[in-house]
């Protein structure tokens, strides 16, 4: 099967490539340069940019985005990025007659939860540029379907981690274990967070791209376990056997309150959810990080 990944170079879609290659036939496109087979390089916001290389292919994987930090002084390209972005995808795909496109986008869409666990249908407010272009983003998927019968399928990450990831919440806290650095955690470091091992994600994605499994759903992708930031750091320095350094701070306003992720829908379309636990999940990390030097 083809399949195009849209933003291959970052963390989510390093792991797509190498885990979906074995079976697949593999395109990739970023932002960067690069002379590696079946690799194209493209503006996301141009839509010539994007037609020349979406076509010819099963499924589109579209990774590419505009980050939520990024978004806090940036929304003006965040909704170019995010939004014109997607259209420009969805307009080529519609030219182009492909079939499929998956999508990825997130639970911070949902605002201030009114539940601890949070399902599909839990009414939206996002509090950043961001979970307002990945609302939006559901919505055109929803409105392609119906308007050109483009299938889709939406993917509400939660807290994704492992190989591959320089940047975010556990990359951080490793790099600042390993030089004995203060790890500064706001108010008691009682988050709660639902935290999902990447590589749990890849049969989901296979499973959606090959089949017509997950076709026109939004699904949480999350375990339904939550650990809080300060187990998180208790744990990675258990694995590494170091004593952290912790500074707690006043909370931070705005932080939204605890939740995780409602399984049920993705266990009754996929029969399976992401298992891996916290403990081995951040132990295969970490190998990865020592390995390459992050």
């Amino acid at each position: 099967m083809k399949i195009l990944i849209m933003g291959s170079e970052g963390f989510v879609g390093q792991n797509l490539v190498h885990g979906l290659s074995k079976n697949h036939d593999i395109f990739r496109s970023d932002q960067i340069d690069s002379n590696e087979k079946n690799y194209f390089k493209c503006d996301i916001t141009n839509f010539n940019s994007v037609e020349k290389i979406v076509k010819d292919v099963d499924a589109v994987i579209h990774l590419t985005a505009h980050s939520l930090v990024s978004s806090l002084d940036g929304s003006i390209t965040n909704a170019q990025v995010n939004i014109l972005g997607l259209l420009n995808l969805l307009e080529a795909c519609r030219k182009n007659s492909i079939p499929k496109v998956i999508f990825t986008s997130a639970s911070s869409l949902i605002g201030e939860p009114s539940s601890f666990q949070v399902n599909e249908k839990h009414d939206p407010k996002p509090k950043t540029a961001y979970g307002i272009t990945k609302l939006t983003s559901e919505h055109y998927l929803r409105l392609y379907n119906e308007l050109y019968n483009l299938d889709y399928t939406v993917f509400r990450f939660f807290n994704i981690y492992g190989p591959f990831q320089k940047n975010g919440l556990i990359p951080s806290i490793y790099k600042k274990i390993q030089n004995n650095e203060p790890i500064t955690i706001f108010g008691k470091g009682d988050q709660i967070r639902d935290y999902v091992y990447i590589e749990d994600i890849l049969s989901f994605f296979e499973k959606s791209a090959v089949s017509k499994v997950g076709n026109g759903t939004i699904l949480n992708m999350g375990t339904g376990i939550g650990t809080t930031i300060l187990d998180i750091v208790k744990t990675m320095s258990q694995i590494l056997k170091i004593e952290p350094k912790i500074e707690f701070q006043d909370a931070r306003p705005g932080e939204i309150g605890n939740f995780v992720s409602d399984t049920t829908l993705l266990k009754e379309t996929f029969d399976l959810i992401p298992n891996t636990s916290v403990e081995a999940g951040l132990r295969k990390t970490i190998s990865w990080l020592k390995e390459n030097s992050v």
